[in-house]
């Protein structure tokens, strides 16, 4: 299941979400994560983001709480090589606030 199917499950009308690049750089999406916009679902701050691409509104930023999404809508959608050179270049920029990713049990 993707952002779309998932979205479209859940009854989460697109033009109600914020626009968003129709593909976001790993800076992109890490600095909209920062900002904890609220779940689509719950309004609760979220630390997850994505993009949703709607036929009829474009791309838009997709915010769920861990718990709201299955954890298999989460995929990578850029080869491994470009995402870990701009995690790389992030990286390069200086210490960020972020807490440290733990494995998922």
């Amino acid at each position: 299941m993707n952002h779309e199917e998932a979205a479209r499950k859940l009854g989460v009308d697109p033009a109600s979400l914020s626009p968003a690049p129709p593909a976001p750089r790993f800076a992109q999406t890490w600095a909209r994560m920062q900002q904890e916009p609220p779940c689509f679902a719950c309004g609760r701050p979220s630390r997850t983001s994505g993009v949703l691409h709607d036929r009829d509104h474009g791309p838009r930023w997709l915010d769920p709480m861990p718990r709201v999404l299955p954890r298999h809508t989460a995929a990578l959608r850029v080869p491994p090589a470009r995402f870990l050179a701009e995690l790389r270049a992030v990286a390069a920029d200086g210490p960020t606030n972020a807490a440290p990713l733990r494995p998922s049990r």
